[in-house]
């Protein structure tokens, strides 16, 4: 029962959550009762899923010396010791084999982006995350190749959009982590000079509101983009911009009220954003698929 609680802990499961931006394109091409891009989608998801956690297995081996004097990351099994390196690695070459052939069986286009995902995450680890900006950039591009993987998946174009809206609400999500990060640092004088990248927490802060302020107008144009109406019949997406901004103020106040919580853990443990998150899904499928019924 330890083993199996050590594997899921290795494999991030909850971090699983993160590849659902996949389902983006999906559900906003009208295409979310279509059998085949339904299947597709999911498949590029439990794709995405696989490759992530083989990722996030070499990114602990990598900083396995450096979470030993984290407060929280010592916990993780290869930190800890609880599994060994050797096991780890074979963990992770299987999970990138069979994530990378699941993504070949949908498609070739779908399977690059995934390559060029493992790619990227492969610089942040070994080199991005010592690059001041380059950093979040870095965890931002992964969710833009997350939203253009799903729509690959499918054989529709993302919108330029949604991709922007994608790119700076990463960032916000990114930055919050680096927030995380000095918080815990300042805290632990043991961290202060091991950080992956050093910010300033006022810089970050403004960092945050310019993300988020511009994730929200990229949101918001993107409902009322003439090919957008056009294209799903309705004018009414821009009534789901108010359950968008909610969600964004809500996560930056859990940032500044527990700045020392995991940004995936606030979320995910937070009543107020899942119920948000559900109405506004529940909102757009509403809006997109029922306008006529």
């Amino acid at each position: 029962m330890g083993l199996l609680k050590d594997l899921f802990a290795l494999l991030r499961i909850k971090h699983w959550v993160k590849n659902t931006f996949i389902f983006a394109a999906l559900l906003f091409s009208e295409k979310l009762y279509h059998r085949q891009s339904l299947l597709a989608s999911i498949l590029a998801f439990f794709a995405f899923c696989l490759v992530s956690s083989s990722i996030y297995i070499i990114n602990d081996l990598h900083d396995a010396h450096i979470d030993r004097l984290h407060p929280k990351k010592k916990n993780r099994p290869i930190a800890a010791g609880r599994i060994g390196r050797p096991l780890a690695l074979i963990i992770a070459v299987l999970l990138f084999i069979g994530g990378s052939i699941l993504g070949f069986t949908v498609q070739l286009s779908f399977f690059t982006i995934l390559i060029s995902y493992v790619a990227l995450n492969m610089f942040y680890t070994y080199a991005g995350k010592r690059m001041v900006i380059i950093d979040a950039f870095c965890i931002a591009l992964g969710f833009v190749l997350r939203v253009a993987g799903g729509a690959l998946a499918i054989s529709v174009q993302a919108s330029g959009w949604m991709m922007m809206t994608t790119f700076f609400l990463a960032l916000f999500l990114g930055f919050g982590k680096r927030r995380n990060e000095i918080l815990i640092s300042d805290a632990h004088a043991s961290l202060q000079h091991k950080n992956p990248a050093s910010y300033d927490i006022t810089y970050v802060n403004h960092i945050l509101i310019a993300c988020g302020t511009i994730s929200l107008l990229s949101y918001a144009l993107y409902t009322r983009d003439p090919s957008v109406i056009q294209r799903i019949g309705t004018n009414a997406l821009m009534y789901t911009v108010p359950l968008v901004a909610y969600g964004l103020f809500r996560y930056t106040y859990l940032l500044w009220d527990k700045g020392d919580g995991d940004p995936t853990d606030l979320i995910l443990h937070d009543w107020s954003m899942l119920i948000d998150i559900a109405v506004w899904v529940l909102a757009i499928i509403f809006l997109i698929y029922l306008k006529n019924g």
